[in-house]
């Protein structure tokens, strides 16, 4: 993705996509997701020179569901908004 004229690569480094990362020339930011509901928590770990546009980029990501980036995944997640569409006019 381009995100202020940059380039990043998002990418899940864990299984059930608990660990992702952030990555830019000389910049990755590795984010983990801990718990439920109210206790879920993130830790944050930066390598490389951050600023302040990174870190909000790996924040936003790391608390949204991302899944539906990949190819397969948003075409699930189409058909599946689209049928959920239809059942409104039934």
């Amino acid at each position: 993705m381009q995100v202020a004229e940059r380039e990043y690569r998002y990418l899940a480094t864990s299984a059930r996509h608990r660990g992702r990362a952030l990555i830019r020339n000389g910049v990755e930011i590795r984010t983990c997701r801990r718990g439920r509901g109210a206790g879920r928590k993130a830790t944050f770990t930066v390598l490389g020179p951050a600023d302040a546009t990174d870190l909000a980029l790996a924040a936003v990501l790391c608390g949204d569901n991302t899944r539906s980036l990949t190819r397969g995944n948003a075409a699930r997640a189409f058909f599946n908004r689209s049928f959920e569409w239809l059942e409104v006019f039934q």
